[in-house]
């Protein structure tokens, strides 16, 4: 036997070493893979019966919510709430079998009865059905207590051979000017029919039984007076699931999720026998075995044939690949002049080397100026967040908070606030047409040239129409735009006096105008930035109150797109205002900004996004900002705002100096 087949031999043995520890770890992670499903189906289904006793007790519960509101009304007479009870139950549209309505004093309760279900009832002799319906005072004060509400769990009425839900709920006091209740009881066929519906029903069992593990039979006829117990694991913590296993009849082992539910309290079983579970297991491993098997052949038959005809090429060209990964590109690849396969791989391993050597030089030139230009941009936006405010003024009288998002590495949104005198404050923000690099150096350029015509106590007119004018003189032909508003606002007064310049008007919450609802401010006559110089910029004036607010925002935060591809739009932001208008500055700002982002979803974003709030704190004893909490929209009115262009001296704030 040559050396070559004594190679041979063995690099066969040490393949089916390894290969058979690999294939008997594979049949072990696939059998637990497979254990892992399993479980992983009954526990799912175990969470879907769980959330269909949730939405079973929703179902019901809503509607009786709505009953009690309705009873509770002082404008619906005791003839209306009977004909409402009754009209409910008339509809089959809910689960409701009975209505009743017990007032302290009043011996007979109101009742509203399901015909439908009262027809099903069999009562003793000499016995009225609706009795059996009924629930007696006693019953009521020990179920009730001292709560608002009291849910049962499930119990069996004979008569009728069904499982009820019983619901009591505290009427208020000035429904019948003394003490009096609600009771509904809740039929579960419904809910019968949607388990019995399950397709996990086909391979196993689902089991459903009450605090006291008494299974609950809804089939007519096989459930007496004895309740079958369930002996089931025990589960502690509501909507929780566990799983585990059981023996049942026969040492069948039952694998089972369990879980449970309150008000009302059912115990949850979902169970298949272990052999139906683990069969396809048994199924899986017979075919890995029999594979194995075959590839063992394969692999052994290969062997032969390529270590005679491949070995000695290949090796040279695995020293050659070896040396290539060590970084040496010069190596040699010399294989013969073979015209077959192995010839042309050779041949492409020469080109591969030479591309490889030249792609890596390549790549470290464009690596490094990647690196460059990223750590530009990164200083770029670090110097650009730096023109940002980050702490604002203190105030007493004023609460402030604002801030951008970019929507690349350096964005074309701007805003500013700042100290003018001991009173007054400016307040600035502003969008660049386009976005990126350009738009950045635009702002950056905006920015400076505003800060130089602010200075000292200006109007906010005249400081917007010298900045354009500078703006268009600077650069016509530059087809760069800015849209600003800028306001100045007294700090103890809390008159605002402001001017736009082709801005979105901001949102003010006025309690003298708008009764605690934000709402837009009419627009001026104004024009956008830089495209045409001589425009005069028109001034209004607004005065907020304690407990009032203003908020600057770009069009970044109202064109937001989802991935519906759906605006977020004003009136999504005028609703997120008046939710959140109880919160600080800062957490309206940021409550905002987080859901416009939940709004975008996966949708990259499209346009830079920068909010800014001004608020005038109420005063501590005032209940200002609980009465202003809401949702909705509303444009609102301006009858205690001005807007005009000034002549002169004319400045309804004295203390301010033109």
């Amino acid at each position: 036997m040559t050396l070559r087949l004594k190679l041979l031999f063995l690099f066969i043995i040490l393949a089916i070493i390894p290969l058979g520890l690999a294939g008997r770890s594979m049949i072990q992670r696939t059998r637990d893979e497979f254990k892992s499903k399993a479980h992983d189906h009954l526990v799912a289904t175990a969470n879907q019966v769980i959330q269909d006793v949730e939405d079973f007790r929703s179902a019901w519960h809503t509607v009786i919510q709505l009953i009690k509101n309705s009873v509770e009304s002082q404008e619906v007479g005791i003839d209306g709430k009977l004909t409402l009870m009754k009209e409910v139950l008339a509809s089959n549209t809910t689960d409701i079998v009975s209505l009743q309505i017990s007032v302290s004093g009043v011996p007979s309760p109101f009742m509203a009865v399901n015909e439908e279900f009262l027809a099903k009832i069999a009562p003793p002799e000499n016995t009225n059905p609706v009795e059996i319906l009924k629930i007696d005072q006693e019953t009521i004060d020990q179920c009730l207590g001292e709560s608002e509400m009291y849910i049962s769990d499930p119990f069996y009425l004979l008569e009728a051979e069904t499982w009820l839900v019983r619901l009591i709920h505290r009427l208020s006091a000035k429904t019948f000017d003394r003490p009096a209740t609600l009771c509904a009881l809740i039929h579960m066929s419904q809910f019968q029919k949607q388990i019995h519906g399950y397709k996990f029903n086909e391979i196993g069992k689902i089991t459903l039984a009450t605090g006291q593990n008494r299974e609950l039979i809804f089939e007519r006829g096989k459930v007496g007076d004895g309740f079958g117990a369930v002996d089931m694991p025990a589960v502690e913590t509501p909507g929780q699931v566990m799983t585990g296993s059981r023996k049942i009849e026969n040492s069948v082992v039952m694998l089972g999720a369990y879980g449970f539910t309150r008000k009302p309290e059912l115990r949850i079983a979902v169970e298949m026998e272990q052999g139906k579970a683990y069969e396809a297991i048994r199924q899986m491993e017979n075919y890995l075995y029999a594979w194995i098997a075959v590839g063992l052949l394969v692999a052994s038959a290969g062997a032969f044939v390529v270590s005679f005809f491949l070995t000695r090429p290949l090796r040279k060209l695995t020293d050659a690949a070896s040396r290539i990964s060590g970084g040496d590109f010069d190596v040699s690849i010399q294989v013969g002049r073979q015209k077959d396969e192995i010839g042309e791989l050779s041949m492409a391993f020469r080109k591969m080397q030479q591309n490889l050597q030249k792609y890596i030089e390549d790549l470290k030139n464009t690596t490094k100026a990647k690196e460059r230009v990223e750590s530009e941009l990164e200083l770029a936006k670090e110097i650009q967040q730096n023109f940002l405010p980050k702490i604002f003024p203190e105030s007493q009288n004023m609460d402030v908070w604002g801030r951008c998002y970019p929507a690349r590495e350096v964005g074309g949104d701007y805003f500013d606030f700042f100290r003018i005198d001991e009173k007054h404050y400016g307040m600035v923000i502003g969008d660049v047409t386009g976005k990126g690099v350009p738009a950045a150096l635009f702002m950056a350029v905006s920015r400076t040239l505003f800060r130089m015509l602010s200075i000292g106590n200006r109007r906010p007119d005249r400081v917007l129409t010298d900045f354009n004018d500078h703006l268009v003189s600077l650069d016509s032909n530059s087809n760069m735009f800015i849209t600003l508003f800028y306001g100045i606002i007294n700090a103890q007064t809390g008159h605002i006096r402001y001017s736009t310049a082709g801005h979105n008007m901001p949102y003010i919450n006025s309690s003298e105008n708008s009764n605690g609802r934000f709402y837009l401010l009419p627009g001026l006559k104004t024009m956008v930035a830089g495209m045409v110089g001589g425009i005069e910029m028109e001034i209004a004036e607004q005065r907020l109150s304690r407990g009032d607010a203003i908020v600057l925002y770009t069009d970044g935060m109202t064109e937001a797109i989802n991935d519906n591809d759906e605006e977020f739009g004003e009136e999504r932001l005028e609703a997120l205002l008046n939710r959140y208008s109880h919160l600080s500055a800062q957490e309206m700002c940021e409550r905002i900004v987080k859901d416009v982002q939940a709004f975008q979803g996966a949708k990259p974003q499209f346009d830079d996004m920068t909010i800014f709030i001004l608020k005038m704190p109420p005063h501590p004893d005032s209940k200002e900002s609980t009465s202003k909490s809401g949702s909705g929209s509303g444009s609102g009115s301006l009858s205690g705002s001005k807007q005009f262009a000034l002549n002169g001296d004319r400045d309804s704030d004295p203390d301010f100096k033109v």
